[in-house]
């Protein structure tokens, strides 16, 4: 179980209680999460996160490297097991990369879509 993030990555309250995810919507959400962490981000473990710095920020991006980068981070998602369907197309005017995916967790398989500005 985790705690729900709303759009802004703000706790989601109802009632005035937290609101529990589990599931396929908990390990989208932790896809989500993780592809918006940099890596060096957390101090406990610098190796952590997505080199968007490193990588991908302030280059021309290639989208296969990038695939390549983000699938990898999606994989190491707990839960995903594979990905099918992956999907990543940037919009260089607005500078807006979505990633869409279709997931298989032990939980069963669900569609997952974000956007990302780069």
């Amino acid at each position: 179980m985790d705690l729900k993030l709303t759009a802004s990555g703000d706790l989601a309250i109802e009632n005035g209680d937290f609101v529990l995810i589990d599931g396929v919507d908990a390990i989208a959400q932790d896809c989500r999460v993780r592809l918006k962490f940099f890596l060096g981000e957390w101090f406990l473990d610098q190796r952590l996160g997505v080199p968007w710095f490193q990588k991908i920020l302030g280059q021309k991006p290639r989208l296969n490297a990038v695939s390549q980068i983000l699938q990898k981070a999606i994989l190491t998602t707990p839960g995903i097991q594979t990905i099918t369907d992956f999907v990543l197309d940037f919009e260089a005017s607005t500078r807006k990369l979505s990633v869409s995916f279709t997931g298989e967790s032990e939980d069963g398989s669900f569609e997952f879509t974000t956007e990302l500005i780069v």
